[in-house]
């Protein structure tokens, strides 16, 4: 296997402190009571998989957990997957072989696909990982950092990596790396990925393939079938969005589908001709939703967009436009904020707003969600009622699903906080579901939701 040479280090040191971009995840709150059940009304039972101090059945080492991170998947071929840390601060991805078809799920096999301090094969020291996805067969898409005191120059900052069918990591672009016909070259700057059906699309800063280091930017890249060598921008740093005067700065969340369908938040600004002007720069600034397709990158639907953008077609309710999701049809789900108010939508719909009423209660905040493979929205709010409750939108009704206060199908203490919207893939294709769950007696689990 061939390698690449990496940038020096005080190369990456100075490109990782003024690239742009970002993740951002959004969590629930805490506390609550409620009713108890078995089956829960909405035909759904709950169970937890695994638990605080548990220890993981791994081929070569041991783990007990001590800390869920948040990170929860769920593929249709019973493997789940999460992120966990011991008692030394080790940190690892782990997946999971369940099986459903008993009276609970049934836990046939346990994985380490990841772990600290572990040696990849082409020798980079894991020393963290900034971002990961996984898709409906289990494969994992990953931006790994090395190790900051273990790695050599060739493998600091970060690098973009591949597990497909648990056959281990393998690089697909790291620092000082070439792609796009060796016109680019990877800082090691990674944001964002998403994977489905081993197609990623990625957010990342690179350069280009000569030795001026001064024209760097960010760009989504669409990586079709695992394989750089198909690789192919579509957007960048610069580029106008939505056939408007506003070119993009950098980048946030993205998603994608399995039919080439994407969704992404970009902060793009704008000369300031009218509003709204920013006295420093003369320029407007704003967040925006935007879905195209990859055969299709300039052709961008907008979805949400900052007041005064002048951008037609798109909602323009808030300040931000973020956590944009994409269904298997093209339809975007994103939350707008604007003041203190926050708006879910689908496409050029106000689905629900913090200060409705649904169900009988008063929605204080909305969390990010997961789109299931049928279309159906789920996601987490608080409500006057509870700190935490689960919803599942059909299209017409929001419905909940499990709040603070619940007592799970296989007992134990009422929930406390329900973790929910850190990944995108919370729902696999029969609509079970996957997330982190405390509990009023002090302990945290990771839970499955089964549908009657």
């Amino acid at each position: 296997m061939e390698f690449f040479d990496g940038l020096k280090r005080r190369d990456f040191i100075k490109l990782s402190s003024v690239a742009l971009g970002g993740i951002v995840l959004t969590g629930c709150g805490n506390g609550g009571g409620g009713r108890v059940a078995t089956i829960f009304p909405n035909g759904y039972s709950f169970y937890r998989v695994k638990n605080l101090d548990d220890q993981l059945s791994l081929q070569n080492d041991s783990f007990q957990i001590s800390g869920f991170l948040g990170s929860a998947y769920i593929s249709s071929n019973g493997i789940i997957t999460f992120d966990a840390e011991d008692s030394n601060k080790r940190r690892g991805i782990f997946q999971l072989g369940v099986d459903y078809s008993g009276n609970k799920p049934n836990i046939e096999w346990e994985r380490s696909a990841l772990l600290t301090g572990e040696h990849l094969v082409d020798e980079r020291v894991v020393g963290s990982w900034s971002n990961f996805d996984v898709d409906e067969a289990g494969n994992i898409a990953a931006i790994i950092d090395g190790d900051p005191v273990k790695s050599s120059d060739v493998h600091y900052g970060g690098g973009l990596y591949h597990e497909e069918s648990g056959a281990g990591f393998n690089p697909l672009l790291i620092a000082g790396q070439e792609f796009n016909d060796g016109q680019k070259k990877s800082s090691g700057i990674f944001y964002c990925v998403s994977i489905k059906n081993n197609q990623m699309i990625a957010s990342l800063n690179h350069l280009p393939a000569g030795e001026n280091r001064s024209t760097h930017k960010d760009s989504l890249l669409h990586i079709p079938n695992g394989t750089l060598a198909s690789a192919k921008m579509l957007l960048s740093r610069g580029d106008y969005l939505g056939g408007s005067n506003f070119q993009v700065k950098s980048f946030g969340l993205l998603d994608h589908n399995d039919n080439g369908d994407y969704t992404a938040t970009v902060f793009a600004a704008a000369p300031a001709l009218q509003a709204t002007q920013d006295a420093m720069s003369n320029e407007l600034r704003g967040s925006f939703n935007f879905s195209a397709h990859v055969d299709s990158p300039n052709d961008h639907l907008m979805v949400t967009a900052s007041p005064d953008s002048g951008i037609n077609g798109a909602l323009s309710l808030g300040t931000a436009g973020y956590a944009p999701r994409i269904s298997p049809n093209a339809e975007t789900y994103a939350l707008l904020l604007a003041d203190d108010q926050t708006t879910l939508v689908k496409d050029d719909q106000l689905l629900l707003s913090t200060g409705d009423t649904i169900a009988g209660v008063k929605i204080l905040h909305i969390g990010t969600g997961s789109v299931g493979t049928d279309g159906l929205y789920y996601y987490s709010a608080r409500t006057e009622g509870a700190d935490s409750t689960l919803f599942v939108f059909d299209g017409v009704a929001h419905t909940p699903l499990i709040s603070s206060g619940d007592i799970l199908s296989d007992g134990g203490a009422p929930v406390a906080r329900i973790i929910f919207g850190t990944t995108k893939r919370h729902v696999d294709g029969e609509n079970r579901l996957i997330f982190c769950c405390s509990f009023t007696d002090g302990s945290t689990s990771l839970v499955v939701g089964l549908p009657s």
